[in-house]
């Protein structure tokens, strides 16, 4: 279930709370898990045990077996009916369940906020709300099977009454081929309990079975979920690279439908820096995305060194792609095993040279445990400097052939973020980079600055050229820096 989780694309987590899809994974998978390992056997040995009293009572009087068996048809329709009535009410409980997971995660990763707004009190009330709902929907399904089983009892009950009516009415007033003795009505008798006692096992094992549905039904939503973006069938493996980008046409729209991108055409040499520029929204993020094939583009397309990336294993496409992105993510593990993602093969020197090129070696040697040190949830030990720098590091031990930046130095202090574009500056030597930018001071040296608004490029060309035109880009930079710079 989390192998496939893990081929569906950025589309489908932006749809889907995390909390859910946790409880899907874990407390889903769970409940099938006690079908297939407590209830299946259970199933098995009564089902033998039913079949085999079943014989026995026809061997003994096929007669009395009509009559004992006789109440069985209304046992199982009653069964099927209940079945029906209490399986949305089990739906509604893996929901349920569900939404806590999802609340729960949501507000411990919000935590800073809801503390910062002294929210405690509103948020404690919410989640109460959720698990009163959930607590609500597992009394119903309580209270129906607590109703529901005694019916079944007296339906058994009413069998065996009727049974002893009929045996002994034949035992006084039968013939001699149809008389019977008080021991075969007592032998009657407890093969019928035999009977009904795994049969009533079998009901109990049914509610059993209805939970597990619920929770299977959710998996298997989960499961037929297909990603958006596949390799192609016989896609080969992307050779090692030059990082010739070359985006011909490219347009893209999310399902809403409405537009992101269109007709983006941008040709980017080895070595070249691409600045992409422009307000929230633009579709900025979206024309990086599209190189790292995190989207397909809806029309047009992206060659890397004249290869069109569709036709190439995604796995090998993104490990010549290198991505800082501003929003830092680090896992709750070591400082080396974070900077080792990128590579986990690397060696220690590779290691050690990666984090002195992000300006990170020197903090990381102050801390408790060094490079062994657990950083905490999201890198929650360290600043927010720190865990941009450790992200960096990561991007300089990946070695890619293209670099992504999405404002990578947004989170370091003014006195690192010159050792730190130094350092960037070096690790773009040769290599194809696009820059997101917000900070128009970072991107002077850029080869090529696009301005992009409303999904396509208004503008486009060096610092210098756009400058010299009163257009968007100069206008800008005049508000950033509260004025127009002389031109030169």
């Amino acid at each position: 279930c989390y192998r496939h989780l893990m081929t569906l694309g950025l589309d489908f987590f932006a749809d889907q709370r995390s909390g859910d899809l946790m409880s899907r994974i874990s407390n889903d998978v769970g409940a099938v898990e006690d079908l297939v390992v407590h209830a299946s056997d259970d199933v098995i040995s009564n089902v033998l045990h039913v079949a085999g009293s079943a014989v026995l009572l026809f061997v003994l009087d096929w007669r009395m077996a009509l009559v004992a068996l006789a109440p069985l048809p209304l046992f199982v329709g009653m069964l099927w009916g209940f079945t029906r009535y209490i399986r949305p009410v089990f739906n509604r409980i893996r929901k349920e369940l569900g939404e806590i997971n999802a609340r729960l995660q949501e507000r411990l990763g919000g935590i800073h906020v809801i503390k910062a707004f002294a929210r405690e009190e509103a948020e404690s009330a919410s989640i109460e709300a959720s698990s009163r709902a959930y607590y609500e929907a597992n009394c119903k399904s309580i209270w129906m099977w607590s109703t529901f089983f005694p019916l079944l009892s007296l339906v058994t009950t009413t069998g065996l009454v009727v049974l002893v009516w009929y045996g002994a009415r034949r035992a006084a007033t039968g013939t001699a081929l149809t008389a019977m003795s008080t021991g075969t009505i007592i032998a009657f008798l407890r093969y019928m309990q035999d009977f009904y006692r795994p049969v009533g096992a079998l009901a109990r094992v049914q509610n059993v079975i209805n939970r597990s549905l619920a929770a299977v039904a959710r998996i298997f939503e989960l499961l037929d979920t297909q990603p958006t973006v596949r390799d192609a069938p016989g896609a080969a493996e992307l050779p090692a690279i030059r990082g010739r980008v070359e985006i011909a046409g490219v347009a893209f729209g999310y399902a809403t439908g409405e537009a992101v991108l269109r007709d983006i055409s941008v040709t980017a040499e080895p070595g070249e820096v691409v600045a992409l520029v422009g307000n929230s929204g633009a579709g900025k993020t979206t024309l990086v995305n599209l190189i790292a094939r995190f989207h397909d583009p809806a029309a047009g397309a992206i060659y890397i060194d004249g290869i069109d990336i569709r036709q190439v294993t995604q796995r090998s496409l993104r490990r010549q792609i290198g991505t800082v992105l501003q929003e830092t993510f680090l896992f709750n593990t070591t400082v080396r095993e974070n900077i080792l993602y990128a590579r986990p093969d690397a060696s220690e020197e590779a290691l050690i040279a990666a984090a002195r090129g992000a300006h990170a070696h020197a903090f990381i040697e102050k801390l408790p445990d060094g490079y062994e040190t657990v950083i905490g949830e999201r890198g929650v030990r360290l600043s927010g400097g720190e865990r941009q720098r450790i992200a960096i590091a990561r991007a300089f031990l990946a070695d890619p052939r293209i670099l992504i930046l999405d404002e990578a130095t947004s989170m370091v202090d003014t006195e690192a973020e010159l050792v730190i574009q130094q350092a960037l500056r070096e690790l773009m030597q040769g290599r194809t980079t696009f820059i997101i930018a917000h900070r128009l001071s970072t991107i002077r040296q850029a080869s090529q600055i696009l301005v992009i608004e409303d999904g396509r490029i208004i503008e486009r060309g060096s610092h210098d050229q756009l400058m010299r035109r009163d257009g968007r880009y100069r206008a800008m930079i005049s508000r950033q820096f509260q004025q127009v710079p002389e031109l030169s």
